[in-house]
């Protein structure tokens, strides 16, 4: 098989991220989003939210990664983030190797490196990424008054420990403005 034949065929696998379906409902109707609607939305994300950012960011970075971070769904499926574990990241990871073994060499150790970083969240860029890509789902439950939540019995206080980090470390206003309407949706009773 020649190298354009194994980088189309690459490209028609991530297809499947479309039928990767997820925990939290589009904010415009009442389904439930797919791998790839979130990663299109995170990137839109990304480039309107930039300058929220706690540090200046390469944003074609930040893009790439939200990108690819959730490849290895394709075989794993999506798991809810309050119960992820060690071994279902593992499982992640090896499935995104899995998915870049049909490039050629130098983009598997591109694709996978950005993988890395993201999950290492120790640049800036891995940060912001990071934070919008807990952002997203956190909004979807806002406007769906936390159906999702409720529904996977999430409590506040599970909500705060999962996200606070996550979103503050690449984003400082951006949690301060999720934390307020979590705290609106937690004084309504949409969180307990």
């Amino acid at each position: 098989m020649s190298q354009i034949e194994k980088d189309i065929a690459f490209v028609l696998e991530t297809d499947k991220l479309k039928n990767i379906v997820r925990k939290t409902k589009n904010v415009s109707n009442d389904r439930y989003e797919n791998d790839a609607e979130h990663s299109w939305h995170i990137c839109m994300m990304a480039m309107t939210l930039q300058r929220y950012s706690n540090t200046s960011v390469d944003i074609s970075k930040v893009l790439q990664m939200l990108i690819v971070h959730d490849l290895g769904e394709i075989y794993n499926g999506d798991i809810i983030v309050y119960s992820k574990n060690n071994e279902n990241k593992r499982n992640e990871l090896e499935s995104a190797k899995k998915m870049f073994s049909m490039l050629g060499t130098f983009q598997q150790e591109e694709f996978y490196a950005l993988l890395k970083e993201f999950d290492a969240r120790e640049t800036g860029e891995a940060l912001f990424a990071n934070a919008i890509d807990r952002m997203e789902p956190i909004l979807q439950n806002i406007y769906h008054n936390g159906e999702t939540w409720r529904k996977n019995g999430i409590s506040y206080a599970r909500i705060v420990e999962v996200n606070r980090r996550l979103i503050s470390e690449g984003s400082e206003e951006l949690w301060s403005f999720l934390i307020e309407k979590i705290d609106q949706m937690k004084a309504n009773h949409f969180v307990e």
